[in-house]
């Protein structure tokens, strides 16, 4: 397996961009800055001097490029692997990942998570892209989306008294309702977010009412998409998300 695996890599790369060493490579003036470096070798991808498959020059070459030591290299590849751009194969060394919605997820994540205002920040991020998702799961959902998300919501009726079990009934809802909208990077923003609401919002389980609440709001999506209503998607959803918000707010204090 293992060998299959590491003959089907040697295969994907293009030799002839191996260590390849673009004369846009130039030394970074602030060299105390890994972000520097990150943004640099951004700009690299960005103008397509690297792309997706390649493999990066090593450490203590790309050290000698940037003219910079080569621990601002370590910490910059780090935060580029973190983020889903960079990623290391034993053996053989650090290659572009293929675009994906990752690298977008890792960063909404840390954004918010380290942001000041990280409560206001996710509850106008759920608004932005949650609404827009119903509204276009009501556009396009297949006939098997309604069926799903009614039985999720009747699942949520019946753990009442396993806030963990309600709460992940309630992120797969949100999940599956962004999934119907047929757009990746809404899908992987809204799972990114949810990750976000499992930290914050299982605070709000302590008010009375807020399980009621909480599934009455959801019928009302499901009933608007079921009915094929964008407008009405869109501000169930709207309600849903403020609500949500201010109940979190008032469990916080």
């Amino acid at each position: 397996m293992k060998k299959d695996i590491l003959q089907n890599a040697s295969q994907a790369i293009d030799p002839e961009r191996i260590f390849a060493t673009p004369r846009e490579i130039v030394p970074i003036q602030r060299a105390t800055l890994p972000q520097e470096i990150v943004k640099a070798i951004a700009d690299l991808i960005r103008r397509g001097v690297w792309r997706a498959g390649d493999m990066i020059p090593a450490e203590k070459e790309l050290a000698t490029q940037f003219g910079v030591g080569r621990s601002t290299i370590r910490e910059a590849v780090k935060s580029l692997a973190v983020m889903g751009v960079i990623e290391s194969r034993a053996g053989e060394g650090s290659f572009l990942r293929q675009p994906s919605s990752e690298a977008l997820a890792g960063a909404m994540m840390w954004g918010l998570l380290l942001s000041e205002r990280n409560l206001d920040d996710l509850l106008e991020a759920r608004i932005l892209i949650e609404v827009e998702c119903s509204s276009k799961a009501a556009e396009l959902r297949g006939d098997d989306v309604p069926p799903r998300l009614y039985r999720i919501v009747e699942e949520m009726r019946n753990h009442f008294s396993d806030y963990s079990r309600f709460m992940a009934l309630d992120n797969e809802f949100h999940v599956l309702l962004a999934r119907s909208a047929g757009n990746v990077l809404y899908s992987t923003m809204a799972e990114t977010i949810q990750g976000l609401v499992r930290i914050w919002y299982s605070a709000t389980y302590d008010i009375p009412g807020t399980m009621d609440l909480t599934i009455a709001e959801h019928m009302r999506i499901v009933d608007a998409v079921r009915d094929r209503n964008e407008l009405a998607a869109k501000e169930a959803m709207r309600a849903h998300l403020s609500r949500a918000g201010s109940r979190l707010k008032l469990a916080l204090g």
